[in-house]
């Protein structure tokens, strides 16, 4: 069982789980690409030189493209591939980090306003930033390139008038 579902009340329900849009994944997979290529053009001709200190510079480009590839492609992609938007039938979930883990959780019944901003470029793709602000200590929650985040919007303001409606019904069946 993996997130969202260890994190899950009895009867809760899973609405959307997403990450932030598949455009975050692209730079690391082509600085990989990038760096691969440099590196292996750059071992091919050191390795030509006929000195005795050659070794060396081919054992030092390997480093350099080692932590150029760690630096601009593995982390970003884990980072990427480590965040989840979660929107459940009672609950806001985001979730990001492998090592070192953040995490913020608001219920519905504490959404106040939820707002996004996109620029041409993020609406010809698809996504944007949503900010939720919730009537919590915490504030307002910054969703970063969420993808169809106006389809999100319109599903987590249908679940908070849900969620409300459910809870005027229990307390009115109480009262």
């Amino acid at each position: 069982m993996g997130y969202p579902d260890d994190q899950l009340a009895r009867g809760e329900e899973v609405k959307l789980h997403t990450r932030p849009h598949w455009k975050e994944g692209v730079g690391p997979v082509l600085w990989f690409v990038v760096f691969l290529a440099i590196g292996a053009i750059a071992v091919t001709y050191t390795t030509r030189i006929d000195e005795s200190w050659a070794i060396w510079l081919v054992l030092a480009e390997v480093v350099i493209f080692l932590v150029l590839l760690i630096w601009l492609s593995v982390i970003p992609w884990i980072r990427w591939r480590s965040t989840h938007y979660v929107i459940t039938d009672q609950r806001i979930m985001w979730r990001e980090g492998l090592v070192t883990r953040e995490s913020r959780h608001i219920p519905l019944a504490r959404v106040n306003t939820v707002s996004y901003t996109q620029n041409v470029w993020e609406r010809i793709f698809g996504f944007g930033d949503m900010n939720i602000d919730s009537a919590s200590d915490d504030g307002e929650i910054n969703l970063v390139d969420v993808p169809r985040v106006d389809k999100t919007k319109a599903l987590l303001y249908q679940l908070a008038e849900d969620d409300r409606s459910r809870r005027a019904g229990d307390s009115a069946d109480g009262a």
